[in-house]
């Protein structure tokens, strides 16, 4: 009766696996849909391709040569939000400037512009792409990857990033991307919905700087009981018969604007002193909806990353944004997809033939495992290329020579009628294999530090995959086949 229980139990537990390592095998080849505006929508994260599978987009820029109208007074100094009135009244002088005179026209500045878009592009996690820079005219050609990003940083990228904190009524500049230090983005849940937050962090400059100017840019809380007190003393002056005179003044409170990019973010005065060197700011309002939700984050995200890689010091125009189309279409992909299955099919059928139940379940393990290593390479964010592609299949091959090794040291450590023949054959199995590949492991390990997008793909999908060869099959593989051969 014990036996029978204890058998059981081994069956309930090898079903168990096998049906756990099948629903991992659906969600890896054909993903998790649910419903989203009137469609199904796969809810797995996808595939990041490489320019030469997913096509690329290039993007052109070159220096802005318009000019803007500014209002100058007699000193030469730029007076901004002058009415006609005010100019005429004061003499002021409109003019014509260009937005990039000749002293921003520097090869120091074209390199600066290229290095702070090479920054946005990392913040965006473009990570396959190429920017040149011709040093003479400060024009740049950048060719990214076409994905769902590509419009957000085609519409962002020349974006100048002016960051000002300006006194509201003498427009004097009290703060500017010199005094920050970082941005973040931070989120506040409530009964009401969630709100989305720009933190901007000071540097030791700001901070001082912040905290003086929370201090002279108040809110006059107190007006409203001067006004009362200064009505009271006038009765009381009054009834009194006193000549006193009470002088009805008020405060004006003094406000600060704060702009991005010249355009107005906000204009308030200060409850407080701010002595932490942050100030946070709402983006949008409180909601429970999701999309909305996420809109809000990409508008912070835009400007977090925009103040983050600094003020870039020429104006750009977007002149060309061209996709250019893959050599290597999805079709292609499919083919080379079918061609795996079918080539993985057969060697599973091998296995059967050769090792019977225990080919069975090692073919089982091995589905599971190209299901899970499609999965991580998902989730890791390793791009895919042509030779990422061949990377898949090498440790599809390696995984499958694993296999093979492990079931012939069964078969082996299993005549000899020995004890926990799958623990000593699994053992022996580790050893052998990758005492073989510890070259390739080490090859590997260097390409994954190489930039190059093609070679470091590889590498990547290389490592992980080993990994998961090492951890996957002695956790799963040696489980499924111990309760098997234990069993007899």
């Amino acid at each position: 009766m014990k036996k029978e229980n204890k058998n059981i139990m081994k069956v309930v537990k090898l079903l168990t696996i096998i049906l756990a390592i099948i629903l991992i095998s659906m969600i890896g080849f054909f993903g998790i849909y649910a419903q989203s505006k009137n469609q199904m929508v796969n809810k797995v994260k996808d595939y990041t391709y490489s320019k030469e599978i997913n096509g690329a987009r290039t993007i052109k820029l070159e220096l802005n040569g318009e000019t803007t109208e500014v209002v100058k007074d007699s000193e030469g100094n730029i007076i901004e939000d002058a009415t006609d009135e005010q100019i005429e009244q004061n003499g002021y002088v409109k003019e014509q400037v260009p937005n990039n005179s000749d002293e921003v026209k520097t090869q120091e500045n074209y390199k600066k512009a290229k290095e702070i878009i090479e920054k946005r592009l990392s913040s965006y996690d473009a990570q396959d792409y190429t920017i040149s820079l011709n040093e003479t005219t400060g024009e740049m050609t950048i060719e990214i990857p076409e994905n769902d990003s590509t419009d957000t940083i085609v519409g962002n990228i020349a974006k100048i990033g002016k960051f000002e904190i300006i006194d509201s009524e003498t427009k004097d500049v009290l703060m500017d991307n010199s005094d920050i230090k970082s941005s973040d983005i931070l989120y506040n849940t409530t009964t009401s919905g969630t709100t989305v937050y720009l933190e901007i962090a000071f540097n030791r400059d700001g901070k001082n700087k912040l905290e003086e100017i929370s201090k002279t840019y108040v809110k006059t809380e107190e007006e409203n009981e001067q006004n009362v007190a200064a009505e009271t003393t006038t009765a009381e002056s009054v009834e009194n018969n006193t000549t006193d005179e009470t002088t009805d003044e008020t405060t004006t409170e003094k406000k600060i604007t704060m702009k991005i990019d010249d355009e107005e973010i906000m204009s308030t005065s200060f409850d407080e002193p701010l002595t932490t060197g942050k100030i946070q700011l709402s983006v949008g309002s409180a909601t429970t909806d999701s999309t909305t939700l996420q809109d809000y984050i990409a508008q912070a995200r835009t400007i977090s990353i925009a103040l983050d890689s600094g003020k870039l010091p020429i104006k750009y125009d977007v002149v060309k944004n061209q996709y250019i189309l893959s050599n290597i279409s999805e079709q292609n992909l499919i083919c080379i997809a079918i061609v795996i299955a079918v080539v993985v099919a057969i060697g599973i059928i091998v296995l059967i033939v050769k090792y019977k139940l225990n080919g069975l379940l090692a073919g089982i393990s091995f589905v599971g495992l190209t299901a899970l290593f499609i999965i991580l390479v998902r989730y890791a964010n390793v791009i895919i290329s042509i030779e990422s592609i061949f990377g898949i299949i090498s440790i599809l091959i390696l995984n499958y020579i694993f296999t093979l090794i492990l079931l012939n040291n069964i078969k082996k450590i299993g005549k000899e009628k020995e004890e926990n023949i799958v623990n000593k054959a699994t053992k022996e199995t580790y050893i052998k294999f990758f005492n073989r590949i510890v070259p390739i492991c080490i090859m590997v390990i260097a390409f994954c530090f190489v930039k190059w997008i093609p070679i470091s793909s590889f590498g990547m999908i290389s490592f992980w995959g080993l990994v998961l060869i090492a951890t996957y099959n002695a956790v799963i593989t040696r489980i499924l086949l111990k309760i098997k051969v234990e069993s007899k």
